[in-house]
């Protein structure tokens, strides 16, 4: 527990805006707490602490002289000035407070090396080979919640979309944690049906995964997935019961697509989601298929040749997907937040806003875009290590699976886009006239933005 919260203190601690010099002191309590609470990687993590104490006290001086300068020199003080706002411009912000989320993620499997390792050894041990689910399984998990569509419209690229992610990657696994010997799925009979019981059967299931996510790469790439998924038909829940605008906006797509003849002529549309829900589960199947037993646990570092170099960024790019994923999270978590404190036509610029406009489009561009990239570095990985024929069999058996990874990438990210663009536009119409958004708009990121567009009901869409 204690190493747990030492990355996610960090975390907040050095992300957070606050001074150096308090950083540093930070780092020297949290040195202390360390010594205190393990010792089989002390020396490794001083090593560490001290690296990030030196670094923090120079930042440290650097601003002080900076200030020191500014005093003593008048003459330079709209130099400085425009240094200062090019260097917190948007993008650079936003890809910093990016890294600092993802190497939050990667500090804290790094900083349970140990346990991860024990996990590892322990599922290796009782682990058996990983049988996927059949496919017509696969396909049926993407297919049935996006038949939504014909009951709303929006429901199919809404709840569709969220339940196809969360339950194909739920098959899969389920299918790992099977062969590890950690079951995810409880039976309960008659007997087992009281609270205490199912609390009892949850948190085994929260145990296994506990177990299975650091000693399992393809593990925690499916529950990256299954997280993304899940989360979403919460917030879309939420959204629905509590917030009338996006009632009122899901009967207005309604009545739009009930004008443009029956519910029988969104069947292509319908289908078309289907396939692009089953091309982004498909790098997922990659990395089970050819990274069966790899763990997530690694030693900081790129020593080893280019073996190496292919194995920790792929780790680094599940990270990374999931990265994207909280992102987003974090986004609608931050905006709900705000417009019910401040008002439903508030503009909301804090937070996570402070550094991308449309953290929930941009985290899963990222997501995505990271989840096919780890297919195509565990093909390489394989294939690397394989000694017949150069691995490029494994390349052949495995081209068409990352060929519809890429095609799923390619389609999410251009709906995507195409969303972020429909909401600078209705941001810009609504807002674009005060200085609060004119100033929001100089410092922070927009992410990926396909072209323009005009001011739709999207079903994501907010204000």
């Amino acid at each position: 527990m204690r190493s747990t919260l030492v990355p996610l203190v960090s975390y907040l601690f050095l992300w957070g805006g606050r001074s150096s010099s308090s950083a540093a002191a930070f780092s020297h309590g949290t040195a202390s707490f360390i010594s205190t609470s393990t010792s089989t990687s002390m020396s490794q993590q001083h090593g560490i602490l001290s690296q990030r104490r030196e670094a923090h006290n120079f930042c440290g001086k650097r601003t002080k002289g900076l200030c020191q300068l500014r005093m003593s020199s008048p003459t330079l003080k709209d130099e400085i000035t425009l240094k200062s706002h090019k260097h917190a411009l948007g993008p650079r912000r936003g890809v910093k407070a990016f890294a600092g989320l993802g190497i939050f993620l990667f500090t804290l499997l790094t900083s349970n090396a140990a346990i991860a390792k024990t996990a590892a050894t322990t599922v290796s041990t009782a682990a058996a080979p990983v049988i996927l689910p059949p496919m017509h399984k696969i396909l049926l998990a993407c297919l049935l919640p996006t038949l939504l569509g014909f009951y709303k419209s929006e429901y199919g690229v809404s709840y569709g979309y969220g339940t196809a992610m969360a339950a194909s990657s739920y098959l899969i696994l389920a299918s790992i944690s099977q062969s590890a010997g950690l079951p995810l799925v409880v039976s309960f009979t008659s007997s087992s049906t009281k609270p205490a019981a199912i609390l009892t059967s949850l948190s085994a299931m929260l145990d296994s995964l506990r177990t299975l996510l650091p000693a399992s790469l393809p593990a925690f790439h499916a529950f990256a997935l299954f997280f993304y998924g899940t989360r979403l038909n919460l917030f879309l829940l939420y959204r629905e019961l509590c917030l009338p605008r996006f009632r009122a906006m899901r009967e207005r797509i309604e009545d739009r697509a009930k004008k443009q003849g029956g519910r029988l002529k969104r069947t292509p549309f319908l289908l078309s989601c289907t396939f692009l829900y089953f091309c982004m589960v498909c790098p997922v199947l990659v990395t089970t298929k050819v990274c069966e037993g790899m763990s997530m646990s690694c030693a900081v570092g790129l020593g080893g040749g280019l073996t190496s170099i292919l194995e920790q960024s792929l780790r680094l790019s599940v990270i990374v997907a999931l990265s994207g994923f909280l992102l987003g999270a974090f986004g609608d978590l931050n905006k709900s937040i705000g417009k019910m404190l401040k008002g439903e036509d508030t503009l909301i610029t804090g937070g996570i806003f402070r550094y991308f406009r449309h953290p929930n489009y941009t985290g899963e561009v990222i997501g995505w875009t990271s989840s096919c990239l780890a297919a195509f570095l565990a093909v390489a990985l394989k294939a690397m290590t394989d000694s017949s024929n150069g691995g490029l069999h494994i390349w052949k058996s495995m081209a068409g699976y990352l060929s519809l990874s890429v095609m799923g990438t390619i389609g999410i990210s251009f709906v995507l886009g195409a969303a972020t663009a429909g909401l600078e536009f209705r941001q810009h119409e609504k807002y674009g006239d005060s200085e609060e958004y004119k100033q929001w708009v100089k410092k922070s990121w927009v992410g990926f933005k396909m072209g323009k567009r005009k001011k739709d009901d999207s079903e994501n869409g907010q204000e």
